[in-house]
């Protein structure tokens, strides 16, 4: 029988050096800041020695800006206090964080009676001769049709894909009026979906504009802040003989 484990909600935290950590959310308030006594201890002078929580009301989880120098931001957008969303990222001082949200790790029994566990929402058992289950087989790419961008192909291989002018664009827009954020793309279980980010920017599925967020699918055309991609789905084959 399989056995949910919740676990808890993360941060993936980038430093302006190019460094990525995970750091758990594992209780609340949950504080981060410049000093070591905060749950989560950021090394940048730009971040308040106390910059900001994070609370839970009613078991949804809220981001508070304890009145630090440089403000918080999420998504690009400065809060007092705001509802945090999968994905959502954030910004103190010269340091990015996604806030990745609580999933359920399931436990598989395997063929030989031992548990088999993955931070999944969905896991497949292997069977013999199977050598992954199908959300390691496919991943998500985007050829770009038309617009200024740094490739003609982009592998959609993280969990948050910003597309945009800033440095830890995945997406990379190169035109001069090229906005910081346009949009986004998630890894959500075995598919993807793009939304707006907090510039507003409007985004265009097979010619239709969204709102929110929209799940994709292969051979959509997207089209925001002046280039056209066609959006694709692309099975990893196992080099394995």
């Amino acid at each position: 029988m399989s056995q949910h484990h919740p676990t808890p909600p993360t941060l993936l935290v980038k430093t302006p050096h190019g460094g990525t950590r995970e750091c758990d959310i594992a209780r609340t308030p949950f504080t981060i800041g410049r000093k070591q006594d905060n749950d989560l201890s950021l090394e940048d002078l730009a971040v308040s020695a106390h910059h900001a929580r994070i609370v839970k009301v009613q078991e949804v989880l809220f981001l508070e800006d304890l009145n630090s120098t440089n403000g918080t931001f999420v998504n690009e957008q400065k809060i007092d206090r705001r509802q945090l969303q999968d994905a959502d990222s954030i910004r103190l001082g010269a340091h990015r964080l996604i806030f990745r949200e609580r999933q359920a790790t399931i436990a598989e029994p395997g063929p030989t009676g031992e548990m088999l566990v993955a931070d999944k929402t969905m896991v497949v058992s292997r069977q013999p001769g199977s050598d992954a289950s199908p959300s390691e087989r496919k991943v998500g790419l985007v050829e770009i049709l038309s617009g200024k961008t740094g490739q003609s192909q982009y592998h959609l291989t993280k969990h948050v894909s910003l597309i945009g002018a800033q440095d830890d664009a995945v997406i990379t827009l190169t035109g001069w009026f090229a906005p910081k954020t346009a949009a986004m793309i998630s890894r959500r279980g075995d598919g993807y979906v793009v939304s707006q980010t907090e510039s507003g920017k409007r985004i265009l599925v097979n010619g239709r504009p969204i709102q929110g967020e929209h799940k994709l699918r292969n051979g959509d055309v997207v089209e925001v802040a002046g280039i056209t991609m066609r959006f694709l789905m692309r099975e990893i084959r196992s080099s394995a003989a």
